[in-house]
């Protein structure tokens, strides 16, 4: 079996294609995977960025010098074998500890896999290695220019184009100035206007918790975000504090308001996420025959897709864009989007991701 390099060959075609996939998926978008490292507690919001980086140039790296023969069996198959069993290593610790739930991000959210699944597919890889160890012809070719030109190009290239933001100020806590965008009336939903039980107002700041009228969208003749009331604002007893949403106060339609003042619901949604989108369209559901607070969407994505998202769910409320770096920190301990919190002068007494998501738990935060 020495002599059979074909084989030898498509099988490190095979191994460099999945490192560099592998890599590539991480991207889209690396904010995503920032956020798995410190969900599985591997590290925290201060180094995320840079691990996240380190992590998908070493991969790229592997998956590019596989294809090249320069210290190909002293380093790069010994390099690729010790990565591939350090994730199997962490794939086994979360089995064991948080059971074999949700996305293990090896492919980042391009193709979701649970635990399981990638320590089965990581497994075949290290035999694939283990067969091209023992087979591999190996050459007297050992110029380490070549692999150390590949590693820092790989480096560099990522580092410059996803530049990575200091995560140190800008985790859950963040109070930096929100990052939102005021664009042009929404579409019109004919259900919209059918839903509401009195017209419009024009929309005026929010002043404080003392604020007896929540603002809401000005009328027009192309659109009108759903109409919630405002509900009683602070329960005996609890205590105003500052959340995280509180520095993004500008909606569409000129809206602007205070997420800290009174009760409010605030939605975490991808634009062009499935899950969010039925959850929007629950919330529209929800409205037409409840008493809601007013309810506000931060959205990420693209924002020419936000007409297709409003016209799925049957209605739409309040949104503002805000960048994936900010978006993902939001999020918190919810996988990924959506995430639809109930506030009560700042409190969160009401938090909910897809899974958790139903009508009655919903308004029986609304009603604490």
């Amino acid at each position: 079996m020495r002599n059979n390099q074909g084989l030898i060959w498509v099988f490190r075609f095979v191994v460099a294609i999945l490192f560099i996939f592998s890599a590539y998926s991480k991207l889209i978008p690396i904010e995503a995977f920032e956020k798995q490292l410190v969900d599985q507690g591997i590290t925290n919001w201060c180094f995320a960025p840079i691990l996240a980086r380190c992590i998908i140039s070493f991969e790229f790296f592997l998956g590019i010098a596989f294809l090249q023969n320069h210290y190909f069996k002293k380093f790069i198959l010994p390099a690729t074998a010790l990565m591939l069993a350090a994730f199997c290593i962490h794939l086994t610790y979360q089995i064991i500890t948080q059971g074999n739930t949700g996305n293990c991000g090896c492919m980042g959210q391009l193709i979701p896999m649970t635990p399981l699944q990638a320590l089965i597919k990581n497994g075949i890889t290290l035999g694939i290695l283990a067969y091209i160890f023992f087979n591999y012809k190996n050459t007297k070719e050992h110029k380490h220019r070549y692999p150390l030109f590949i590693l820092f190009a790989c480096f560099a290239i990522i580092f410059w184009k996803y530049r990575p933001e200091c995560g140190c100020d800008a985790g859950v806590t963040t109070s930096s100035a929100p990052q939102t965008i005021i664009v042009e009336p929404l579409i019109k939903i004919d259900t919209v206007a059918k839903t509401s039980s009195s017209p419009a107002t024009k929309a005026e700041p929010v002043k404080g918790a003392d604020t007896k009228q929540k603002p809401i969208a000005t009328k027009t003749s192309v659109t009108e975000p759903l109409k919630t009331q405002p509900v009683e604002e602070v329960a005996p007893g609890l205590p105003k504090t500052t959340s995280i949403f509180a520095p993004y106060k500008n909606f569409s339609t000129g809206i602007t308001t205070n997420l800290d003042a009174g009760k409010n619901i605030v939605c975490l949604f991808n634009v062009d996420c499935d899950h969010c989108m039925n959850t929007c369209k629950e919330l529209v559901e929800i409205h037409k025959s409840n008493k809601l607070p007013p309810v506000y969407i931060l959205f990420w994505g693209d924002e020419s897709q936000k007409d297709a998202f409003f016209k799925f769910a049957g209605g739409s409320f309040p949104y503002a864009f805000v960048d994936a770096g900010k978006f993902f920190r939001l999020l918190d301990k919810a996988p990924s989007p959506p995430r639809v919190v109930v506030l009560n002068e700042g409190n969160i007494v009401g938090d909910f991701t897809s899974d958790t998501f139903k009508k009655q738990a919903l308004l029986d935060a609304v009603n604490k």
